[in-house]
């Protein structure tokens, strides 16, 4: 997968028909399509047909559209376009639409002549194009800003990124370890509904396959990542136990890599009587976030997604769940045992690497994390199943620095932006949110919605 999205650029302007008889600004008319095009391939790889003036050619520009695939259409009217030569491009490709209502003059000087007007008088068709997108039933989203303006990019950028975040869901492969832990309803969910609705594939994997790949990593591999692992972080576990995690973590990772997989739901304790593994993968699962393929346990594809989502839009996210109110700093302690992404810890020195405390196997406890997060602008993010329909359900707020208890695993005190944590846990739980949740650094609920809305599902801010 790349790493830009696709966006097809329809720029349109009527200049010469049986009455307009303006064919002369046709240059600075395509000049200004180009500077459009140049604007949006900042963000994206771009596809641009020439300036658009007649029903053949937005039947030319939609074939091109389709034959590149394009995550997004981003349509512009440099002057008034009649509304049949949009609607030709838009009945014919499915991607998803957002007009851009533009202009390159702050406005009208008093000096100005009619060629200047014609320029910047896309506002003009602007209306007919989107009421014809509503009667056709194709949704849009609109941005109005200068030509040149930095927050009108900004905002066409998120819709951009949002897009981008469609893309790779639809290609995005999960790869389950195992099965879901039993009795969690909130796991208890649809997979064909999740691909129609959402994207993600979702393909199970037998465990077997890596408790065979664990017996052929070379030992030279398992030595260089434990000196590896030994020279950033605080190791708190017998070095065989150590070795043997580290084994883990690269068949895991090769089974993932083989698979072509983009992500992993593992149920952990599948391999803990297993004689060839014996021991739980906290810490395989926690490299994997590291390594930017997102990780859950308790073979959570819901929460998985939710990370996906987050991935594409900070490019780093990790798994946690809630676990103890703190009424004193009107706040909660989110974590997980054992799993969690080392990558969003203050700093590699912050982490130790210590044996569970939960999961024994037949070989021991297996290495888990344990550490803080960083302090910082957070937002959580869930996505649950709700009767036909998927809810993202949202929250901002911000990761306060502690002293990390002595509980092999990472942990983060979570304080809402906007309401007191007694609220905050009532409003979390009214909105159907699950045990688990996604998180990133930054507070992104605008770029969700917008994802949200581009994807047609539900959301709920707390």
């Amino acid at each position: 997968m790349t790493n830009k999205p696709k966006v097809g650029v329809l720029v349109m302007a009527l200049l010469e028909d049986d009455y307009n008889k303006t064919a002369h600004v046709r240059p600075m008319a395509q000049k200004v399509a180009d500077h459009i095009g140049e604007i949006i391939s900042k963000y994206a790889d771009t596809v641009c047909p020439a300036l658009v003036e007649e029903e053949h050619q937005a039947e030319a520009a939609a074939c091109m559209f389709n034959a590149e695939n394009v995550d997004l259409i981003i349509a512009v009217e440099v002057a008034y376009t009649k509304g049949i030569v949009p609607t030709r491009c838009f009945l014919n490709t499915t991607a998803p639409v957002v007009i851009w209502n533009t202009q390159q003059i702050e406005f009208l000087p008093e000096d100005a002549d009619f060629d200047l007007i014609m320029i910047n008088s896309g506002m003009a068709g602007v209306p007919e194009m989107t009421s014809a997108l509503l009667r056709i039933g194709r949704p849009f989203w609109v941005v109005t800003s200068m030509m040149d303006d930095p927050a009108g990019h900004q905002k066409l950028a998120e819709y951009i990124q949002a897009a981008g975040v469609m893309r790779s869901l639809k290609k995005a492969r999960i790869a389950i370890f195992g099965h879901a832990f039993e009795g969690m309803t909130d796991l208890m969910v649809d997979q064909l509904s999740l691909r129609q609705q959402v994207g993600p594939v979702c393909w199970p994997i037998e465990p077997e396959k890596v408790s065979v790949a664990i017996s052929g990593i070379p030992d030279a591999d398992v030595k260089t990542l434990m000196e590896k692992e030994s020279k950033r972080y605080h190791i708190g576990i017998a070095a065989e136990q150590f070795e043997q995690s580290c084994r883990l973590a690269l068949a895991m990772e090769k089974v993932t890599r083989d698979g072509k997989f983009n992500a992993v739901a593992s149920f952990d304790q599948v391999w803990l009587t297993d004689p060839r593994v014996g021991i739980i993968p906290s810490y395989g699962t926690g490299r994997l976030c590291e390594l930017g393929i997102p990780c859950t346990t308790e073979a959570d594809i819901t929460t998985l997604t939710a990370m996906l989502i987050l991935q594409g839009i900070a490019g780093k996210a990790t798994f946690l769940e809630n676990y103890v109110i703190d009424f004193k700093r009107d706040a909660i302690i989110l974590s997980h045992d054992g799993h969690g992404n080392p990558a969003m810890a203050a700093a590699p020195s912050d982490v130790t690497l210590k044996h569970s405390i939960y999961y024994e196997g037949v070989k021991g406890f297996g290495a888990g994390f344990e550490f803080a997060y960083a302090a910082g602008p957070v937002t959580n993010l869930s996505l649950v199943p709700i009767q036909r329909h998927w809810r993202l359900i949202i929250s901002e707020g911000e990761s306060i620095a502690i002293k990390p208890r002595p509980v092999a695993a990472p942990q983060m005190l979570f304080k809402p932006s906007n309401l007191p944590i007694a609220d905050w846990c009532t409003k979390w739980c009214e909105a159907g949110a699950p045990h688990h949740q996604a998180l990133a650094f930054g507070h992104l609920s605008e770029k969700i919605k917008i994802y949200a809305k581009m994807q047609g599902l539900e959301f709920v801010e707390v």
